[in-house]
């Protein structure tokens, strides 16, 4: 799922940086100033969606950073959790390629 993603992004023409969990998302996101979307999964070693939510909503430099978490395994009540903590949209797997598509144009120029 990830290749799919990243060729999807970059056909759109945008860059594509990958992160094998949460703490080196996170990473990334510190050591970089042109991240402009970050697509995360809700399940992950190290370091989980939700915290890795928390992590960039109280960092002001990420305040604006759009986030859309990817899960499978997730409950309504757990959608609206994160949506509160920050994320920005929610997809659920299987992914539809072209809402892919349609989010990320939403929300990166």
């Amino acid at each position: 799922m990830l290749d799919i993603f990243s060729a999807t992004v970059e056909s759109m023409g945008h860059c594509v940086v990958r992160a094998i969990n949460g703490r080196m998302a996170w990473e990334v996101l510190q050591a970089n100033d042109d991240i402009s979307f970050l697509i995360s999964d809700m399940l992950m070693p190290e370091m989980e969606g939700m915290e890795l939510i928390k992590l960039i909503r109280e960092n002001s430099r990420f305040s604006k950073l759009p986030i859309l978490i990817v899960s499978g395994a997730i409950r309504a009540k757990e959608i609206s959790h994160l949506l509160e903590q920050g994320a920005t949209h929610f997809m659920a797997k299987p992914v539809q390629l072209q809402e892919l598509i349609d989010v990320i144009k939403r929300y990166v120029q």
